[in-house]
């Protein structure tokens, strides 16, 4: 059975840098197929796994909304937007990368993203875990455009308004009642003199604790390069990631 995780949090906190580590260690214990989900609108994760995006949803959806209007009679829309869909699936060692985008336009989008959340859903069983890095505001989650999620990871910083930004997705996901199993907290590259604060703070939240990530100047350099940080060997972060992924998954993925 299909498993996912999502990641969220303020923007700058690491979420997408945590997205694409989850993702290279799935790969790296031979526990995929897996589908990244780029829901970001900045859409960093392709870049972060060494991989360039052609196009996004939110390109497709705009496309598709214009040529619509020169549909001839008879033309299974359906069939059209499902082939467009399945090319903007970009294919790795391992993963696929399914990338978000933009936010909508003006247009009437409520076939197209009826539309596409099926044909997502439908890719779904094909494999074993989903891992998506969101945006804070959870909108594809909110607006259901995902499954339900095994395990939720908001990622905080020492900055206060990163925890702000916590406890505005605790609240969302509490008045979603979306078929979110579980949620946790991590927190990444908290000075040591602000970590017994920051976890006091964390603690007032009903969301499980799971660890501290620490900076890691092997990461930075990577993202610096323009390097994919899949394979980074003797990384800090990348060992406190796989501690993250034994706890949610199991030593095996499944359990």
């Amino acid at each position: 059975m299909t498993k996912s995780i999502a990641v969220a949090g303020k923007g700058g906190t690491g979420k997408t840098t945590v997205s694409a580590l989850l993702i290279g260690l799935l790969c790296e214990k031979g526990m995929g197929p897996v589908l990244a989900i780029d829901a970001d609108p900045d859409s960093n994760l392709g870049t972060l796994l060494g991989i360039d995006v052609h196009k996004t949803i939110g390109k497709l959806r705009e496309e598709i909304l214009e040529d619509i209007k020169n549909f001839p009679p008879g033309m299974d829309k359906a069939n059209y937007i499902e082939a467009g869909f399945q090319q903007i699936i970009e294919e790795a060692d391992g993963f696929d990368l399914l990338s978000m985008g933009r936010g909508e336009g003006s247009g009437c989008y409520c076939y197209l993203n009826t539309l596409i959340r099926k044909f997502s859903e439908d890719l779904f069983p094909s494999y074993r875990w989903i891992v998506m890095d969101n945006e804070a505001g959870l909108e594809h989650i909110s607006r259901r455009t995902t499954s339900n999620i095994d395990a939720l990871i908001v990622v905080v910083t020492g900055n206060p308004v990163s925890l702000n930004t916590a406890k505005s997705i605790q609240q969302i996901t509490e008045e979603l009642k979306s078929g979110i199993k579980k949620r946790y907290v991590v927190t990444n590259m908290v000075k040591e003199s602000y970590k017994k604060e920051i976890q006091k703070r964390i603690s007032e939240l009903d969301m499980e604790y799971l660890i501290d990530i620490p900076e890691d100047p092997l990461i930075e350099e990577a993202i610096f390069n323009g390097k994919p940080i899949t394979s980074l060997n003797g990384s800090p972060a990348k060992k406190s990631v796989k501690k993250i992924l034994d706890i949610i998954g199991g030593d095996d993925g499944n359990t």
